[in-house]
């Protein structure tokens, strides 16, 4: 049989990726964000995640097909100040629709 543990050595393992988790979602929201600026009020009310990988592929998600294919011509416009505001270059984007949650 197992020996018991306490709580807090098993709140002490699960800590580091609890932390990357939160990293992850602040990285994504300062992505989100930095989109949206840039993009027209009603384009940006359409977007609702947005992420960039290590790669420098920006996957931005919105809710309908119809702004998905808005976002497709406006992205390439917008790749210059996308890649200054997020501190690094993009290389190419991916526009995914999906319902909101």
């Amino acid at each position: 049989m197992r020996k018991a543990r306490s709580v807090s050595e098993l709140l002490a393992e699960g800590k580091a990726a609890l932390e990357r988790l939160r990293s992850g979602a602040e990285g994504a929201n300062r992505v989100l964000a930095a989109v949206q600026q840039a993009l027209p009020l009603d384009v940006a009310g359409h977007v609702f995640g947005a992420t960039l990988d290590p790669d420098g592929v920006l996957t931005v998600l919105v809710d309908s097909g119809a702004y998905a294919t808005r976002l497709r011509f406006l992205l390439p416009e917008l790749l210059p100040s996308l890649g200054t505001a997020l501190q690094g270059a993009v290389a190419r984007t991916v526009v995914r629709v999906r319902p909101r949650a």
